[in-house]
C-alpha cells in the first residue's frame, strides 16, 4: 500500500514518514493514500493530520490523526488503516461494528490479540481456535503472524478464561522448540469513545508467554 505524505511541518512529516513505514506502507508520489494537513487535498483516500476534528469531514477522508498521540498509538492506527484498506470487510470492520453495538446497547465485548514469531505457529493456533470458539465469535489474521479474536457478549473475565484454555492447548502441541507468543486482552469500558480506545487498552495489556 503506497502513501504520499503532504505536510507543511517538516519535522512532523519526517516523524509520520518513519511511523507509516514501520506500519508497512511505502512512500510514493503515485499513491493510494494521501496523508495531509490540508482538507482541500483530494484523493480516493485521505488521512487528515489535525489536532482537531473538523465539523464537516469531506467524503474520502479515511481518518483524522492527532499528531500529539505517542508513536506506538499512531503506528497502530496506521496498521489498522492499512488492513482496512486491503480487507475493508475484515476482522477490524467487524470489531468496529460490534464496538458500536456494545456502546449503544451496553452489551459486553472483549477482544484478544495474539502475536507469534512466525506464521507457521500462527496457522497452527488458527486451527485450535476453530475448536475453541463459539459460532458467534469471530477471529482472523491481521497479518500472517497476528490473530485477532472478537468476542461479542463476553466479559474480560470470560475472555481470559478462553485465553487460559488456548494457552494450555498451545503448550501441549508438539514443538521442536518452545514457540514465542505475545497476547493481550481488553474489554469495552464506559470511558472508551472509539474503537481506537479499545485497541490502545489492548496494546497496553500485551504480555509474553
Amino acid at each position: 500500500m503506497k502513501v504520499k505524505i503532504d505536510l507543511e511541518d517538516e519535522k512532523l512529516r519526517e516523524r509520520i514518514a518513519s511511523i507509516v513505514q514501520e506500519a508497512g506502507f511505502f512512500i510514493n508520489e503515485s499513491a493510494d493514500v494521501i496523508i495531509t494537513d490540508d482538507l482541500k487535498k483530494q484523493g480516493r483516500w485521505v488521512i487528515l493530520v489535525s489536532k482537531n476534528v473538523p465539523e464537516n469531514i469531506p467524503e474520502g477522508v479515511l481518518d483524522v490523526i492527532d499528531p500529539r498521540l505517542p508513536d506506538f498509538l499512531l503506528r497502530r492506527k496506521f496498521e489498522m488503516m492499512k488492513v482496512y484498506l486491503i480487507f475493508p470487510f475484515g476482522i477490524l470492520s467487524y470489531l468496529e461494528d460490534e464496538f458500536e453495538k456494545s456502546k449503544r446497547y451496553g452489551f459486553p465485548l472483549s477482544v484478544i490479540y495474539l502475536f507469534f514469531e512466525d506464521d507457521g505457529t500462527a496457522r497452527r493456533v488458527y486451527e485450535l481456535l476453530r475448536e475453541l470458539l463459539r459460532s458467534s465469535d469471530r477471529f482472523d489474521f491481521l497479518k500472517r503472524n497476528e490473530i485477532m479474536i472478537v468476542l461479542p457478549g463476553t466479559s474480560k473475565e470470560g475472555a481470559e478464561r478462553l485465553l487460559k484454555r488456548l494457552k494450555r492447548k498451545f503448550l501441549r502441541l508438539d514443538w521442536t522448540k518452545q514457540p514465542m507468543l505475545e497476547y493481550g486482552v481488553a474489554q469495552v469500558e464506559d470511558w472508551m469513545e472509539t474503537v481506537e480506545d479499545l485497541l490502545a487498552s489492548l496494546e497496553s495489556s500485551l504480555r509474553r508467554l
